[in-house]
């Protein structure tokens, strides 16, 4: 085989392979996720964990259904800029709830509509009294503040709008501690419907099986071609006359 063959032949397994690779990457990343919804969906079907304080450690509580009581502080609030649903812009309103032993735990509350995507006035949708919150502990984002924060206008209210709730930036603009998570509140008997409270949503599994099958396909029409092509080659080099073919030199 020639130099030249041997290069091509070379490059079209590398590549054919390197699709290969990508295909099987996406069926781990589709069992990935199949693990996630099957945890999910047993955290959801569990009776929640009963909290009396905000002081329970990260990974006591991470993606575990908890249940807190207290009172809203809705003299301080954040929403969350850029949190789209069913296609319409809006944010989420972010509460703390004060605690009886005086700590506090951020509440996303649910979706509000936001023509901007960034501001919204949550105080018009106000949850007084005590308040039990049923929803899923989930970890501050540390260092994924994002663009500055912004203070919205508001009567006698702290109203900011940010991309995350970033720990450093919470602790700088709060006069207590806060807990290192959050909960995302679900909706259920007596939580009202705006801002709406939304189930966590499956994670798409099948997206990564479609994938991985293109990835496949791509590796059998590139082998399957080259050969195609190879062979196309050796046939029309097999029926070529030879330049020794004594027919060339026999006089009519």
């Amino acid at each position: 085989m020639k130099p030249r063959s041997l290069a091509v032949a070379a490059a079209v397994l590398l590549v054919a392979a390197v699709c290969v690779r990508l295909g099987f990457w996406q069926l781990s990343r589709r069992h990935e996720k199949q693990r996630l919804n099957r945890s999910q969906a047993a955290a959801l079907a569990a009776a929640p964990l009963r909290l009396g304080s905000a002081a329970a450690p990260l990974d006591s509580v991470r993606d575990r259904r908890v249940e807190l009581t207290g009172r809203f502080d809705e003299r301080r609030q954040v929403v969350l800029a850029g949190r789209a649903h069913a296609g319409s812009p809006g944010v989420e309103v972010v509460t703390p709830l004060l605690l009886a032993d005086g700590s506090a735990v951020l509440v996303d509350r649910g979706w509000l509509y936001a023509g901007d995507a960034a501001t919204a006035r949550p105080q018009q949708f106000p949850e007084p009294g005590e308040r039990a919150v049923t929803g899923f502990a989930r970890p501050l984002e540390r260092g994924a503040g994002g663009a500055p924060w912004r203070r919205l206008p508001a009567d006698l209210l702290e109203l900011w709008s940010a991309r995350a709730l970033d720990p450093d930036s919470l602790a700088a603009r709060f006069p207590y501690a806060l807990a290192p998570w959050f909960v995302r509140e679900l909706p259920g008997p007596g939580v009202p419907g705006r801002p709406l409270r939304t189930p966590p949503r499956k994670l798409d599994e099948f997206m990564h099986l479609s994938y991985a099958i293109q990835w496949f396909v791509f590796a059998a029409i590139l082998l399957g071609g080259s050969l195609a092509v190879a062979r196309a080659r050796r046939r029309r080099g097999a029926g070529a006359p030879s330049e020794a073919d004594p027919e060339l030199y026999r006089s009519s």
